[in-house]
């Protein structure tokens, strides 16, 4: 995973293509929404404290094994407790380490933004899928088919990597497979907070060992879940035809006419 760092951090002043329309921006029937709760409550120097929910649309219909893989450590609460690792402002903040985790006492963590789970699946794209602002999209190495856990959610669109924009050779680019519905403020105040690239820590509070575009304070992921799946909408209910008012005219003075005739032949006789 420490490839994948490094390709990124490479990735981060390439150009990025002109925003257009993206087929993102629609949800489809079916689709898991989760839901990321996360806390910042840094120290002195760290910026203002926050907490939330990030909720996100996984598109099971254009990425089946990605979401599927997600999920399935979601399930098994295999984020809950870590961090935010890597965050670079303007680009992306990166999670889904699992020895990265919270302590009480901050204690260097020398392989933190190595890790995964250990399990890798293959490199998956679809047209539709683009690094829009708010996507989430799969960490790897420099195998496409390297991908384990950790993921990076957008801070801006980053079109550079996208299939099709790579400028490294024979590289597909990363796997889009979701985005972000709410929350979106969220990620851009985590992409804010103060980072080091100082792998020493000498002249920065609570720093780690490990590579750089380390947040001073950790910005916490206290837990991913499952929070439901988008609906079809609601039928709307028949829309009552209008009469008009000449047929309700001719309506009222037949409805009179008849009560006038029964009337008539129910009289008493020698009326």
């Amino acid at each position: 995973m420490r490839t994948a760092i490094l390709l990124l951090a490479l990735l981060l002043f390439a150009p990025a293509a002109a925003a257009e329309p993206s087929p993102m921006e629609a949800s489809f029937v079916g689709n898991p929404i989760v839901a990321i709760n996360l806390t910042y409550d840094p120290g002195p120097g760290g910026g203002d404290a926050f907490e939330g929910e990030i909720v996100l649309e996984l598109f099971l219909n254009w990425a089946p094994i990605t979401v599927s893989n997600f999920l399935g450590l979601v399930n098994q609460s295999f984020y809950d407790g870590i961090f935010y690792h890597r965050i670079i402002d303007d680009f992306v903040i990166q999670s889904g380490d699992p020895t990265c985790r919270v302590t009480v006492i901050y204690t260097p963590v020398p392989t933190c933004g190595e890790g995964g789970s250990g399990e890798t699946i293959p490199f998956e794209w679809d047209a539709n899928l683009t690094h829009v602002n708010g996507a989430i999209g799969m960490a790897r190495g420099a195998d496409p088919d390297s991908a384990e856990s950790q993921w990076y959610i957008c801070d801006e669109p980053q079109h550079q990597l996208d299939h099709g924009n790579r400028t490294v050779p024979d590289d597909p680019g990363y796997a889009v497979f979701g985005v972000v519905r709410e929350g979106i403020e969220l990620v851009r105040a985590a992409a804010a907070v103060p980072t080091t690239n100082d792998p020493g820590g000498e002249d920065a509070p609570r720093v780690g060992t490990g590579v750089g575009d380390r947040p001073l304070y950790e910005v916490h992921v206290n837990s991913i879940t499952l929070s439901g799946w988008v609906l079809a909408p609601p039928a709307p209910l028949p829309t009552p035809e209008r009469v008009p008012a000449a047929l309700l005219l001719t309506g009222t003075l037949a409805v009179a006419g008849a009560l006038g005739a029964a009337w008539w032949l129910r009289r008493p006789a020698g009326d």
